[in-house]
């Protein structure tokens, strides 16, 4: 088995540990140290760098200029590259809402690549089943069409499609009568479901509804603010669910456009760094420059914005003030989707006043610890997968170790 040194480098685990050094064995950390060590089949040299843990975007629609919804294992694998090439090592790729044929189509595509993983590109996770089950009163960008209740036949075929890989399962708790669906899945979660994580979005509860939810299995919160009830000062909703219970993890966009930064402050401060994810959201436009995604776009003086593509016959796509759009300058304009990667979001975040070292955390060891996926990846320590990421002092991004292996340099 061969042998892989990472020295002199700045290391976050991702508390800071400060200069050392590390081993990997194989693909998987053996040792983290200040002492010298001895030769090895491989030296990485990360003076003046810094080490840290491979990113966990938790949700993510795209990137490199391929969508999730294609049905196409490799678009499923180049979405995987174009994120690891930006320090991002695990990804859980979103499904929104459309016929079950495309949705079981895409679940079967995100499964052969979980269970054959690309060599240079992010470990899938898994699927995340996100608008099938929402509100209607609060679709966002998610198709209303093909939005259903909650229910097992739909369910247990988009899990037979997954083969087990779907992870996360979004639900509006107010559409599930008497909670049935989320506390079967509760139940059975570890004997029959991969431990699958169910989440509450895309809902108009109130905030009862909510909190009897988390109650009664969700654990997680689908991009919070954004598709979900509250923030007024009379009728509060699922987002002070979220603020209130403690057993829920938040997930929060950090592109600076689905959330203003004075939210997103105060849902960090208020839930802490072990209670909130940060996550993209992103679309197929992550991950590309700018003169990458404007070759298949228009632009359009009157809403001073990008026209991508036609979504449906009703719908337009944009790429305005750096994220995505729908139907920019009519009654129906709503955003559709960040296109910034997770280590843009670090940096967001780090520009709201908070340290490296908790920007990290919420990129790496809390989503893994709400996935049930820490014994293996989110943090660096001896034992765990050796995903990591040597950067600059901009965090930019200088070498990516996937599985022990070294894909960019």
């Amino acid at each position: 088995m061969e042998t892989l040194t990472i020295v002199n480098g700045d290391i976050y685990t991702p508390t800071h540990y400060g200069p050392g050094n590390l081993v990997i064995h194989g693909d998987t950390i053996s040792a983290i140290t200040k002492e010298q060590l001895p030769p090895s089949d491989e030296v990485i040299d990360a003076a003046g760098c810094l080490v840290i843990p491979g990113l966990i975007d938790g949700l993510i629609h795209g990137g490199g200029g391929y969508d999730s919804m294609t049905g196409k294992v490799g678009d499923i694998e180049t979405i995987a590259r174009a994120h690891a090439v930006n320090g991002v090592t695990s990804l859980v790729v979103g499904i929104s809402s459309g016929s079950m044929e495309q949705i079981n189509a895409s679940l079967t595509a995100i499964a052969h690549v979980v269970d054959q993983p690309v060599a240079d590109g992010a470990r899938i996770i898994g699927s995340y089943v996100e608008g099938k089950f929402g509100s209607l009163a609060k679709n966002g960008a998610q198709n209303a069409k093909y939005i259903t209740p909650p229910n097992f036949e739909e369910f247990h075929a988009m899990w037979a499609a997954s083969d087990g890989t779907l992870k996360v399962i979004s639900v509006a708790p107010e559409n599930d009568e008497n909670l049935e669906f989320i506390k079967h899945l509760a139940e059975y979660k570890a004997d029959a479901y991969n431990d699958i994580v169910i989440a509450m979005g895309h809902t108009n509860a109130t905030y009862q509804q909510a909190m009897d939810a988390i109650d009664a299995g969700v654990t997680r919160a689908t991009h919070t603010y954004n598709g979900m009830s509250g923030l007024h000062r009379r009728d509060i909703g699922a987002l002070e669910a979220v603020f209130d219970h403690p057993n829920v993890h938040a997930e929060l966009i950090v592109d600076e456009h689905h959330v203003h930064p004075f939210w997103g402050k105060h849902l960090i401060q208020h839930k802490g760094i072990s209670g909130v994810g940060i996550i993209t959201d992103c679309t197929e436009h992550a991950g590309l420059s700018a003169e990458e995604w404007q070759k298949d776009a228009v632009y359009e003086a009157e809403p001073d914005a990008y026209l991508l593509k036609a979504a449906d016959s009703d719908t337009l796509k944009y790429i305005k003030d750096g994220a995505m759009w729908l139907d920019v300058g009519k009654p129906t304009e709503r955003l559709a989707g960040a296109i910034i990667t997770l280590m843009d979001g670090i940096r967001n975040v780090m520009g709201w006043g908070f340290s490296l070292e908790e920007a990290l955390t919420m990129a790496t060891l809390t989503p893994a610890q709400n996935l049930g996926i820490d014994a293996r990846v989110g943090s660096i320590a001896p034992d765990k997968a050796a995903d990591i990421v040597i950067v600059d002092e901009n965090l930019n991004v200088q070498n990516v170790i996937l599985r022990g292996k070294a894909v960019k340099s």
